[in-house]
């Protein structure tokens, strides 16, 4: 296979990979930010997993600046895609907890990497 040919193999997930940004954009509070990405999916995912993070942990979970973290939550909180909500076992504690609009966007954002990505997608 020449190099041309491998090229043109790449033009088929190129293309997928364009399809899922311009979903994103239209569908995610992610503003094409890493950040925003990164955040969006930690608090789903510990959502999901019944664990939900505090505040402080977020901030340690997640490798971008305190201040762009709080810059991006402040936004989720406001838009609903998320809550902070009290501990049950210490009401102190201020927990990141995904609410049904996040999770939601997830169950649909999982579909849309599946179709461009998953098994029956082209890839190189």
């Amino acid at each position: 296979m020449t190099n041309i040919e491998s090229i043109q193999k790449l033009i088929p997930i190129t293309e997928n990979a364009l399809k899922v940004r311009d979903w994103e954009r239209s569908n995610l509070p992610i503003e094409q930010s890493a950040l925003a990405l990164d955040l969006f999916l930690v608090i789903a995912y510990n959502t999901i997993k019944s664990k939900p993070l505090t505040l402080k942990l977020l901030f340690h979970t997640i490798d971008f600046s305190e201040a762009g973290i709080r810059k991006h939550l402040k936004r989720l909180l406001a838009d609903g895609w998320c809550s902070l909500e009290g501990a049950e076992h210490d009401k102190r504690l201020r927990l990141v907890v995904a609410q049904p609009k996040m999770l939601n966007a997830l169950t649909n954002y999982s579909e849309i990497l599946k179709d461009a990505f998953g098994n029956k997608a082209q890839t190189v």
